[in-house]
């Protein structure tokens, strides 16, 4: 058994599309996890457990340096999709080094129109907010989730957790 991972390092750049255009580089951004409501269950007094299908709402920030046709882009109040991608550096088992590219797909609706921010002497910043409805994630050209929720897909490493349930329905 292998005793070493490879070693995920820094990301090295980064860009951001909506609907196929670029509109930002080296920008900050946040993916959203998903968050499975819960309900309580008795065994042996309270015992919280998730429910495998019901999600929290899933919300992507994105925070972009300076006023330009990108950002303007990026604050439709309508649905978007975003495309992300980036490139981080790793440390292989036998000591060099590569890049290696990872993707994310999110389908949005508007969440909210960002405040900007301005001051002498210091760049223009605005955090968008938007509601998830699908995300998909790879790394290095593996998927690592897919979750829709309008189709009802969920879907975590390789593993579909809502064909049992769809079946049934």
């Amino acid at each position: 058994m292998a005793k070493w991972l490879d070693i995920k390092g820094p990301v090295v750049a980064d860009t951001v599309y909506a609907d196929s255009t670029l509109v930002a580089k080296d920008v900050a951004f946040t993916l959203p996890g998903i968050e499975f409501l819960t309900a309580d269950v008795q065994a042996m007094g309270n015992m919280t457990v998730p429910l495998i299908g019901l999600l929290e709402n899933m919300e992507l920030s994105i925070t972009k340096i300076g006023v330009d046709n990108g950002l303007r882009r990026m604050n439709r109040l309508e649905k978007q999709s975003f495309e992300f991608r980036w490139v981080q550096n790793v440390v292989k088992s036998d000591g060099s080094t590569a890049t290696e590219g990872c993707k994310a797909f999110v389908r949005t609706m508007p969440g909210s129109f960002p405040e900007l921010g301005v001051e002498v002497g210091s760049a223009t910043e605005a955090e968008n907010a938007y509601n998830v409805t699908r995300l998909q994630i790879y790394a290095n050209g593996v998927e690592i989730c897919c979750v829709d929720r309008l189709a009802q897909i969920l879907r975590i490493n390789g593993k579909d957790y809502m064909s049992q349930i769809n079946n049934l329905l």
